[in-house]
């Protein structure tokens, strides 16, 4: 036992025998000897005592005896392995035990700098999270302010923002526009109110505690004390730039903040500086844009002309009230003329092209406007952008002095014809006269006779023919008379000879003993426009047909050629005063207008239509005597 206690052994083997304490020496040699495996050699056993030694004293083989040496020594050498597989086992669970400490020490390590490296993240996070969030509060403030287009709206958002610090009183905006004027907008018991002084005072350049003169300033003049407040300097670039002065802005926020709570707020409005002089900026620059573009608006919907700003696409910029009544599209010829095309004559594009005031005429409801276009240059030597159209109604007068034109041409033909009377009708006069008092004297069998009855016949309708020029040029006081139709047909055929000697002239005419009530030298110039009319659209010798016809209670005068036709795209214009396809100093454009005036002032009705293949036919429709 002894040597149990103080030495190591590599196996124990022991022989019982009867009656001694062998299970109880190796339950001892367990306890101090563990890494030794244990043998047992008995002669007989029970089986209560094999569990005993198995489950108290762990024996590791029972022999029975007798035995050999072999099998002696044979397991021993098995204990011996079984002894080296325990101390193998007992290293490595030693080292195992080391390795352990050594990675827990190294786990204590490595938490403990995960648990620095986790607190400086967090951190940082938290300071980026408050980063993060005074950004994302910026900009939703900036967001703000962009959406507003009045002071009191933003010194309401202003006002709101600054609620996140307590003791805040309103905020106070003062600002002049290059004079001595200063405009102080404030909340007053919460109604924002806008306020003027004429104190000259110097504004502070820097964010600053306002000195005791600036405060004093502020009390004087809202007449209530001032205890403490922080004063704010806004830049006013574009209004500067617009006013053409010096224009300047302060912020002043009452407050009772302590010195610990003023860097926070500092802070906090040192962000907003920039996007307040912004805004601020802004509502200014578009308050004197407004004021200016609605002196402007006043002063051209002062105009009786209609007055367009039109860019290079024709499209409207800006008008005046006169244009602005049309202004249903974008374009320009849309929204005045009613077209789907630019208007003829326009005098834009040379406008925008040569960069000179231009002028022109167009046509737009049956009304003939002057157009003058001056282009607007931005910067000498560029081309126009815009052009400023001002329409000049000047239909009235050009009637007028169309009408005056044709009476000066009726007075001319007149004159003509008188003279034509005189120095004609007296030889005729006495040419017939002569020949009648011939033909009482000669024979009637011969031919004399007959020549006479010629000449007689000659000198008649030449008289004729003076009479019905001097009746085709009279003025607008003859009265109205029944009379025929083809009897002014017939008047009006002979004055038209000239226009008339390479055409070939049909004429049916059946209603000559119905009468109209019309101003005959009226419907005379309304025939010989007609007529006129026809032998010009006719280019090469042509057939010129004229025809008259009762219906009903209508007397019908058809005039029918074999020109071009009316092309489709002009047919609903040829009634227009002043529209001729004519060149210019050829046709007024007033004979189609005029000749439907009178028609319908005699209640009667002029149409036209294209005859197949070529040429085209007016027929004109007059209510007979008989009919009323």
């Amino acid at each position: 036992m002894s040597l149990l206690k103080t030495q190591k052994f590599s196996s124990i083997l022991v022989q019982n025998t009867s009656g001694d304490d062998s299970l109880e020496f190796l339950m001892q040699a367990r306890l101090f000897q563990p890494m030794a495996p244990r043998l047992l050699i008995a002669e007989d056993l029970s089986e209560s005592e094999v569990r005993e030694g198995i489950n108290k004293a762990q024996v590791y083989r029972f022999m029975r005896w007798p035995l050999s040496e072999r099998e002696i020594w044979a397991q021993l050498e098995s204990a011996l392995q079984k002894h080296s597989m325990y101390l193998s086992r007992s290293l490595l669970l030693r080292e195992s035990s080391h390795q352990n400490k050594q990675l827990e020490a190294l786990t204590h390590s490595l938490e403990a700098m995960v648990e620095e490296r986790t607190q400086y993240i967090e951190l940082s996070h938290h300071e980026e999270s408050e980063k993060l969030n005074r950004e994302r509060q910026l900009v939703r403030f900036i967001k703000d302010l962009a959406t507003q287009t009045s002071f009191e709206d933003i010194l309401g958002i202003l006002r709101k923002e600054l609620r996140k610090f307590h003791k805040m009183g309103d905020p106070i905006l003062a600002y002049r526009l290059g004079g001595n004027k200063t405009f102080f907008l404030s909340f007053q018991l919460g109604h924002f109110t806008q306020t003027e002084s004429l104190t000259p005072y110097e504004f502070p350049k820097t964010p600053q505690v306002p000195s005791a003169e600036l405060i004093r300033y502020f009390a004087n003049h809202f007449g209530r004390p001032f205890i403490k407040a922080y004063v704010v300097p806004l830049e006013l670039r574009l209004t500067s730039h617009f006013v053409g002065g010096e224009g300047e802005a302060i912020l002043c926020i009452e407050n009772s903040l302590s010195d610990k709570e003023m860097g926070p707020f500092i802070d906090f409005m040192s962000d907003r500086m920039r996007p307040l002089s912004m805004a601020l900026d802004r509502v200014l620059l578009e308050s004197q844009l407004s004021s200016f573009s609605y002196r402007w608006e006043k002063t051209f919907d002062g105009m009786r002309d209609p007055i367009a700003i039109v860019d290079v696409d024709y499209n409207v910029v800006r008008a005046n009230r006169k244009f602005s009544d049309r202004f249903l599209q974008h374009k320009c010829y849309e929204s005045f003329a009613h077209r789907k095309s630019q208007c003829e004559g326009c005098p834009v594009p040379q406008a925008m092209k040569e960069g000179h005031p231009q002028a022109g005429q167009i046509q737009v409801d049956g009304r003939i406007y002057q157009v003058h276009s001056y282009p607007v240059l931005l910067d000498q030597g560029t081309r126009p952008t815009n052009v400023v159209n001002q329409y000049v109604d000047i239909t009235q007068s050009r009637e007028l002095y169309l009408r005056m034109l044709q009476n000066e041409k009726m007075g001319a033909i007149g004159m003509l014809a008188g003279n034509i009377a005189h120095e004609l009708n007296n030889p005729l006069t006495g040419l017939r006269a002569l020949t009648q008092v011939l033909l009482q004297e000669a024979p009637q069998e011969g031919n004399l006779h007959a020549d006479l009855v010629e000449i007689e016949k000659a000198t008649a309708r030449s008289q004729r023919i003076i009479k019905n020029l001097l009746d085709f040029s009279k003025g607008e006081d003859q009265p109205s008379e029944y009379i025929s139709v083809d009897e002014i047909i017939e008047r009006t055929l002979p004055m038209l000879k000239s226009a008339l000697r390479t055409h070939r002239l049909e004429v049916d005419l059946q209603t000559l003993g119905q009468t109209v009530f019309v101003e005959p030298h009226l419907l005379q110039q309304v025939v010989f426009n007609l007529i006129n009319n026809a032998c010009q659209a006719m280019k090469d010798p042509g057939r010129l047909k004229v025809t008259t016809h009762s219906e009903g209670k209508l007397v019908i005068v058809e005039i029918e050629d074999t020109g071009a036709g009316i092309p489709l795209e002009i047919q609903r214009r040829i009634f227009e005063p002043f529209f001729t396809t004519k060149k210019e100093g050829h046709g007024t454009g007033l004979g189609l207008s005029m000749s439907k005036s009178i028609i319908e002032k005699f209640g009667g009705t002029i149409q036209f239509h294209n005859v197949e293949p070529h040429g085209s036919c007016f027929t004109i429709e007059l209510p007979r005597k008989d009919s009323e």
